[in-house]
């Protein structure tokens, strides 16, 4: 969504305070039959399986797996880089790796763990560009387009996924129609597709306000393909490895489209890393699983993927914080605000 600010006489002031609004309350709704939902299903859990069982488990993890979990972890963190150097340069600016990897880290780990991405990595993000000479209204299209993105490659792996591997309705397959994934797959990647002939063709400029922009063309739509597409098999594939010592796991395919469905319904719930949620998604579409083995496997995962992160992150924005407030300290500035403009736009 290449984008530049319309050259115009000053905007009005205006309230900026957010309001609340239909959509607002229909989200937060959604979030509470989604936690209300969580809340049941866990406590049916509960009766089926104990603390005791699955800390069993979680010792009887082979260290070789969670190693290579950790691996697939710093694997998919490194990609997630790719997010925010596409989006940057999609809107002209060339800022340097280290600058990038911070803000994509410290943002991500952030939300990963608090929930409520443009609150908290969002914030985080604007603390960072702002200072690389990125304007705030550039800020807020980076967080879109890192979002859709994602949302591109879970799309595109979900659609994948069903069309190859469709077991995922085993458990409600008395009821289900017959080839509901293949449809189900067939309808999202054809979604996919049909964007992306979009985005080579409709080359439109788009206004809002006093902002315009265009969406990211053909080759670029391929690119966040591949990056939200590689994200996800490495995040995937860190809860997959922890999961191969437990019996009735499904297909690698099938359980990334499982994983990616937990992830969509956690972020609905809004809950902090969509915990219960994110958890019940993937014992739920695993019946044949041993629930404690799944659990065991779930919680070394937000070790990994979500705690050892945060902390790591937290520390990356303390540095940089320190750093700031020095830099303004020794120009004389009354705080750590932006300081002037290092890249080109």
């Amino acid at each position: 969504m290449s984008v530049q600010q319309a050259e115009s006489g000053p905007a009005p002031a205006a309230d900026q305070r957010p309001r609340a609004n239909w959509k607002s309350w229909v989200g937060a709704g959604l979030g509470l039959v989604v936690l209300a939902l969580a809340a049941w299903g866990l406590k049916k859990i509960s009766g089926q399986v104990t603390m005791a069982d699955v800390m069993a488990e979680i010792h009887a993890t082979p260290t070789h797996l969670i190693a290579f979990a950790g691996v697939s972890t710093f694997l998919s963190y490194v990609v997630l880089v790719g997010y925010d150097w596409f989006a940057t340069r999609h809107l002209g600016y060339h800022i340097g790796w280290p600058t990038l990897a911070a803000a994509s880290f410290s943002s991500f780990t952030m939300s990963h763990t608090l929930g409520i991405t443009i609150l908290t990595g969002g914030t985080v993000r604007y603390r960072i560009y702002t200072r690389a000479g990125v304007k705030p209204a550039d800020i807020a299209m980076i967080i879109l387009l890192c979002g859709w993105t994602f949302w591109l490659g879970i799309i595109f792996v979900a659609g994948v996924g069903l069309v190859v591997s469709p077991t995922l309705a085993e458990p409600i397959r008395q009821w289900a129609p017959p080839q509901l994934e293949e449809f189900t797959g067939v309808l999202l990647l054809a979604g996919v597709v049909a964007y992306t002939l979009l985005a080579a063709s409709w080359r439109r400029e788009f206004k809002l306000f006093r902002y315009r922009f265009t969406i990211p063309d053909g080759k670029q739509t391929l690119q966040q393909i591949a990056i939200g597409t590689i994200d996800l098999a490495f995040a995937g594939g860190a809860l997959y490895l922890l999961l191969l010592p437990v019996a009735g796991v499904p297909d690698l395919l099938t359980f990334l489209v499982i994983y990616a469905v937990a992830m969509v319904t956690g972020a609905l719930a809004h809950a902090p890393g969509g915990l219960g949620v994110f958890e019940l998604v993937i014992v739920g579409l695993m019946p044949e699983a041993d629930k404690a083995g799944v659990l065991a496997a779930v919680a070394l995962f937000r070790l990994l993927y979500t705690f050892i992160p945060f902390v790591l992150g937290a520390m990356v924005i303390a540095v940089m914080e320190a750093r700031a407030l020095k830099a303004a300290r020794a120009a004389g500035l009354p705080d750590a605000s932006p300081v002037s403009p290092a890249n080109t736009h």
